[in-house]
């Protein structure tokens, strides 16, 4: 038999146990790529990254993560990958280099 507090005990163990494991599962889940835009629609949705030699399309369900992002910007997108479709959760414009040498 359990002492009085016991399934408490139990239950708040388990709820640790779980929110670990999700938090580790989650940053599995999310990934991020840098690079330059070279195409952006923010009626669309949709945006298109250049780093290196690789191009990525990205599909923003929420317009207003690109309605500042130009061609020419170097951004960091945040995604899932949802259908074959990579869906950005979060757009970060990259700060310029200090002293523009």
């Amino acid at each position: 038999m359990m002492k009085r507090g016991g399934h408490m005990k139990v239950a708040t163990s388990f709820l640790v146990v779980a929110f670990v494991l999700l938090t580790f599962l989650g940053m599995a889940v999310a990934k991020e790529m840098s690079g330059e835009v070279i195409a952006v629609d923010a009626s669309k949705g949709t945006l298109t990254l250049k780093s290196g030699t690789v191009q990525a399309g990205f599909d923003c369900e929420q317009g207003s993560l690109i309605k500042d992002v130009k061609v020419g910007d170097n951004v960091t997108v945040e995604y899932k990958e949802t259908g074959g479709k990579k869906i950005a959760t979060k757009v970060t414009p990259k700060k310029k280099a200090a002293g523009g040498y």
